[in-house]
């Protein structure tokens, strides 16, 4: 269930770290892109990039959020290219707080973009590619949604939810011949934890920027086994050998893995805190 070649691919939150290596990873293949992100400049230069890789690039501007702005998405990827093979769901944001501290207006910020949108994406593009009898929907969700940290309650939920939509989606899809792929990665050096917002937990927001920028992952290594995992019609794709290990043991040993959640996020703490910055 390999992609075709030239492939029609829409991206959210391609504007920058994964979604825009995952443009560029698909420009490789001379793909049509259709670009989008809520900043128009990063946007364009993602485009610009897939241009310059022989790919062939749109930009189209949207709040994932907005269940219109995604429709009129899904619409302009009908006129641009006349369906569409790959759909990317990949807008996300990050935040970090305890249950009861991190404000409820920042649990709804977080849950309407990297849930809402990957459901608005999902409610806009799933009937084109049912009517087509083809195509397949990569929703980027994180090992946060299978493996769930202390102070990141939102996040977690957020992400956990993503899995459940897509493995329902899995089977729904998969008897039709169309494919659905769930990403969940750990750590690689992005700008999300960087660009959390403000009012998120400080010690929590220090240590997950840190584990990020220390990681000697790409976003580029990591869109590269995204697309293969597609290509192979996998329902998973945790590119990261620490995430299967974590998936693993939580399955066997749920007791064992909430204790040594418990200890692993204290080390990392105790660890982070010792690094300068």
């Amino acid at each position: 269930m390999s992609l075709p070649s030239r492939p029609r691919a829409v991206v959210t939150g391609a504007g920058s770290g994964l979604g825009r290596a995952l443009c560029e990873a698909l420009a490789a293949r001379q793909a049509r892109v259709m670009v989008s992100d809520m900043n128009a400049a990063s946007a364009e230069e993602t485009a610009r990039r897939v241009t310059e890789l022989g790919g062939e690039a749109r930009v189209h501007p949207c709040d994932v959020t907005d269940p219109d702005a995604v429709e009129a998405l899904a619409r302009a990827t009908d006129e641009a290219f006349g369906g569409v093979d790959l759909v990317v769901n990949n807008a996300g944001v990050a935040t970090g707080g305890a249950v009861g501290t991190l404000p409820l207006a920042e649990w709804k910020r977080v849950l309407d973009v990297n849930l809402w949108g990957v459901i608005h994406g999902c409610h806009a593009f799933v009937p084109r590619l049912k009517k087509q009898g083809s195509g397949h929907v990569l929703n980027i969700a994180s090992a946060a949604g299978l493996v769930y940290a202390p102070n990141l309650a939102a996040y977690n939920t957020s992400k956990a939810a993503v899995v459940a939509l897509s493995e329902t989606l899995y089977a729904e899809l998969q008897p039709l011949g169309l494919g659905v792929t769930v990403a969940c990665p750990t750590f690689f050096r992005t700008n999300i934890a960087a660009a959390a917002a403000p009012y998120s937990d400080p010690e929590t927001r220090r240590m997950s920027v840190k584990l990020v920028d220390q990681s000697k992952i790409g976003a580029e290594w990591v869109a590269e086994r995204l697309l293969k995992a597609v290509d192979q019609g996998a329902p998973h794709a945790l590119p990261m050998a620490d995430a299967r290990w974590f998936w693993r043991l939580r399955r066997l040993a749920p007791g064992l893995f909430l204790r040594g959640v418990i200890a692993v996020e204290k080390r990392l703490r105790e660890r982070t805190a010792r690094i300068p910055g």
